[in-house]
């Protein structure tokens, strides 16, 4: 994984333990909209937290790497917390990430809310 993807997905793994960390065990049908709301990450402020402003419109390629990581391991996508300021929902580029599929998006991302085996760091 590049030194920007490592970057990144720690700032997605903070986010997780500390804002998603208390849907653990929770079954993703019983996750709400609003629960979503607050879980995601605008690409943004993802890369102004990660110290890379400058990625924001180009922070898919990193995103991929992730997703790349994550399916390997057979977690739930963490990429699927980075979302389009303006739509609430990831881009185009999520369908072409590893495990990533647009549509399936609204349960993917539930899916990573309630998970617990991701570690602390990469």
């Amino acid at each position: 994984m590049t030194a920007e993807a490592t970057t990144i997905a720690m700032v997605l793994l903070k986010r997780h333990k500390e804002v998603c960390g208390g849907f653990k065990g929770v079954p993703p049908k019983n996750i709400t909209d609003r629960m979503v709301e607050e879980c995601v990450i605008f690409y943004g402020n993802l890369c102004e937290r990660a110290g890379v402003p400058f990625l924001t419109h180009g922070v898919g390629r990193f995103l991929g790497e992730i997703a790349e990581w994550c399916e390997k391991n057979g977690w739930p996508p963490l990429n699927s917390l980075a979302v389009n300021r303006a739509t609430g929902m990831p881009g185009i580029g999520y369908d072409g990430a590893p495990g990533s599929d647009l549509l399936l998006w609204p349960e993917q991302v539930r899916q990573c809310m309630v998970f617990g085996g991701y570690p602390e760091a990469i």
